[in-house]
């Protein structure tokens, strides 16, 4: 046997290495929400209010849809305003304790030159509070933060914010990493710790981070790949042994960039936009939300 075709039978083998996502249900979500018919809806996040409603934001509109998990057309399902520092968000989580929502700014450039991440926070009836910067600092404006998510660790306050760029750059390779931050007496964000990925999840790149339970689920929207791992929060770091990945059903799939946990076994995703590079089948799950189940080991 050549060289060449044992290689190719090895990746294609690692291809293969991964159990599928099983579907539930999804929908267009133009056709979720009153009056927007074929209007440009590029989901970028996802947040569960409750197991019966999600809020989803998009990195094209300063706007948070509030959307029915039954997933059928509703009066109640509707675009909300969100006013903040730049224009679109790249990821949502929420405080249940205190009833905030946070939206993640991937980039800007701060008042020093530096492009750093902000995070946009509301209260529970939609109005705005503050947006404060996160301190860690990108080479570039659209490789920053891509994920958010929201830990309580007794009376102390986190924030993980998933890098997109392997090593925090526009690398395809080389170590995805979280960082994370706690909550200053000021309301803003004080940074803590660094987690990096182990090379079980060494994706093209990082779409969106989801907690719940010490348990953190990861997707890459290049890689086509969601990895589950528990985290040791108190340790500063993942449980050994504990990982598992998953690919979705289809390759169609193709533009999955927001995630969060709906039960200990099912997640809500939304997908962005179909890139005019990708293949015309990605075009019928783009610009959509999704219920998954992780398949029984």
């Amino acid at each position: 046997m050549s060289k060449k075709l044992t290689m190719n039978i090895k990746q294609q083998m690692k291809k293969n290495d991964c159990q599928k996502l099983e579907l539930v249900r999804e929908e267009k979500l133009f056709r979720l929400i009153p009056g927007k018919k074929k209007r440009k809806l590029e989901a970028s996040g996802v947040a569960l209010l409750d197991d019966t409603t999600a809020l989803v934001i998009f990195d094209n509109l300063d706007l948070v849809a509030r959307v029915d998990l039954s997933l059928q057309y509703q009066d109640k399902n509707k675009l909300l305003p969100a006013p903040s520092l730049g224009t679109g968000f790249e990821d949502i989580c929420i405080d249940y304790q205190e009833k905030r929502v946070f939206c993640l700014i991937e980039a800007l450039e701060d008042a020093d030159g530096k492009f750093r991440g902000f995070v946009a926070e509301y209260d529970a009836d939609g109005h705005f509070i503050r947006c404060t910067r996160l301190s860690t600092e990108f080479k570039y404006e659209n490789k920053g933060f891509e994920g958010l998510a929201h830990v309580r660790l007794g009376d102390r306050e986190l924030l993980f914010a998933l890098c997109e760029g392997n090593l925090g750059t526009n690398a395809k390779k080389g170590g995805g990493r979280m960082d994370a931050f706690t909550r200053k007496p000021d309301g803003g964000w004080e940074f803590s710790h660094r987690i990096s990925l182990p090379k079980k999840a060494s994706f093209e790149d990082y779409a969106s981070i989801a907690h719940r339970d010490r348990h953190i689920a990861i997707v890459s929207q290049a890689s086509g790949r969601l990895w589950v791992a528990m985290i040791d929060e108190d340790a500063r770091t993942l449980v050994p042994g504990s990982e598992s990945i998953y690919c979705f059903p289809k390759k169609s799939y193709g533009n999955v960039e927001g995630i969060s946990w709906l039960s200990k076994d099912t997640l809500v995703a939304v997908s962005d936009k179909k890139k005019d590079r990708q293949p015309k089948r990605c075009e019928k799950k783009d610009q959509s939300i999704h219920v998954f189940r992780i398949p029984a080991l």
